[in-house]
């Protein structure tokens, strides 16, 4: 179970890339098809990845995964709520995204997916 965990947790930073990628194109985040499907696959790895950080037996270093996957959504969904809470009453859904979080949600899915990769790999 827990190579299965590190082995999907490849995708998911796959899925953070692409995310980013899309957002940097179109400089926001209309409500679309693409949109809910990348939120509902994060959404869902965040509760796997709550439920692994308890129930796996997760090495010092696997621990990572669980743990920086957590924090970077927490840290989104704070994020979000505050841009939220600035368009106040404004009947567009389409949020823009800020050029700079873009690119750190870019990164940190380049970064996750390298860690993965490696803490995949070294425990073979």
């Amino acid at each position: 179970m827990l190579n299965l965990y590190l082995d999907l947790s490849i995708l998911i930073g796959l899925v953070v890339i692409y995310e980013a990628r899309y957002i940097l194109n179109t400089a926001s985040v209309p409500i679309n098809r693409i949109a809910i499907i990348t939120s509902l696959i994060e959404f869902t790895w965040m509760v796997i990845s709550i439920t692994a950080l308890f129930k796996l037996p997760l090495s010092a270093v696997q621990v990572l995964v669980p743990t920086l996957y957590i924090t970077h959504n927490l840290i989104g969904w704070a994020y979000g709520f505050i841009l939220a809470a600035r368009r106040h009453h404004e009947e567009d859904f389409k949020v823009s995204i800020p050029r700079w979080y873009a690119i750190f949600s870019y990164t940190f899915g380049v970064v996750f997916t390298v860690l993965c990769i490696f803490v995949s790999y070294s425990s073979l």
